[in-house]
């Protein structure tokens, strides 16, 4: 395996490969021009591509609490072998950002703020903007929800996971249709367009391991592979639902965290009916139960049944959050 290594780093990015350490993210690599780490991406080559493009606007923007992403000897993103992309970048921190009180979620909106804001001017020929993505999407969960339960009562018998659906079916249906409702009311096409030709990008995976923290306080952004051309808005709406997971939210919170995106990308009122809609949404619940469904096993486990409850009780918080986003508006 070691000597794969040196082979990507000599052909691919003519390094020479000192040592190498293995970490949860990938290999540091102790190289004859300082460390870098080498990866493995879970992401598509378009978002890739779109990931190195993001990166390099970024920085030349001034925004560089991010890892820089070093190109292939023939200027490519990625290097490709034996049918597996890697990506080669500069080492971050290893401190994630604690996500247990409010404060560091403050700091966090802050920096997702100073990060978008930053995005201004992207221009790249892997981002795929569609006007009506969103809300497209929200019209075919509630289209393939329905389906399902037709078929189940068709059935006429039901397993856990088809009882769970039966009771959050009529209420996440209005939702979804809701949701819908209010990314059009807030102009979404016309928002999607108007970030088409500024410049943006959605990061996708702004949580957890994606965010480290220096020793100084400062925060640094990883997990660029799943960005994708999409409204920042979307980054936002996920930040809030994890704060509202990982802490004990309150309206309060919420407006502060607002206020700390807000000083680097100004919120619209039409910004606050689409952000409504997002945090509307049953994304995790739907998602799920269309994945469970698309896969169907014979036998439900406990393990799956499980974190479906966990996500339709999760996605309750959706009208609390709607409702204060609106009362603010």
């Amino acid at each position: 395996m070691e000597e794969i290594y040196e082979k990507i780093m000599r052909e691919g990015y003519g390094l020479q490969l000192r040592h190498g350490t293995r970490t949860r993210t990938g290999l540091v690599c102790r190289t004859d021009r300082g460390l870098r780490e080498l990866k493995k991406p879970r992401g598509s080559t378009d978002s890739l591509r779109l990931a190195f493009d993001v990166k390099k606007r970024l920085r030349e923007n001034g925004f560089a609490n991010i890892s820089r992403c070093y190109p292939t000897l023939e200027g490519e993103p990625f290097y490709r072998q034996d049918g597996t992309l890697y990506i080669l970048e500069d080492v971050l921190p290893q401190g994630t950002l604690a996500e247990d009180c409010a404060e560091t979620f403050l700091q966090g909106a802050e920096t997702l703020g100073e990060m978008h804001a930053a995005a201004k001017g992207l221009a790249s020929e892997a981002a795929h903007w569609e006007k009506n993505r969103l809300p497209q999407l929200y019209a075919k969960r509630r289209s393939e929800l329905a389906k399902v339960r037709r078929r189940n009562d068709k059935r006429g018998s039901y397993d856990a996971i088809d009882l769970l659906l039966l009771q959050y079916y009529e209420p996440y249906m209005e939702r979804a249709a809701e949701a819908e409702e209010l990314l059009c009311r807030g102009g979404y096409a016309e928002a999607v367009a108007r970030t088409a030709q500024e410049g943006g990008f959605c990061h996708n995976a702004y949580k957890g391991e994606a965010l480290r923290q220096e020793t100084d306080g400062r925060i640094f952004v990883g997990n660029f592979d799943k960005c994708s051309a999409e409204l920042p808005l979307a980054d936002l709406a996920a930040y809030i639902r994890r704060y509202f997971k990982k802490t004990e939210g309150t309206a309060a919170g919420i407006s502060a965290m607002l206020e700390c995106y807000g000083r680097h990308c100004p919120l619209s009122e039409r910004d606050m009916i689409l952000l409504q809609g997002m945090l509307l949404y049953p994304e995790k619940f739907l998602r799920l139960i269309n994945e469970y469904y698309n896969r169907r096993r014979t036998c439900v486990s406990p393990a799956m049944r499980e974190r479906l409850a966990a996500a339709a009780k999760e996605e309750l918080n959706g009208v609390r959050l709607k409702s204060i986003i609106a009362g603010g508006c």
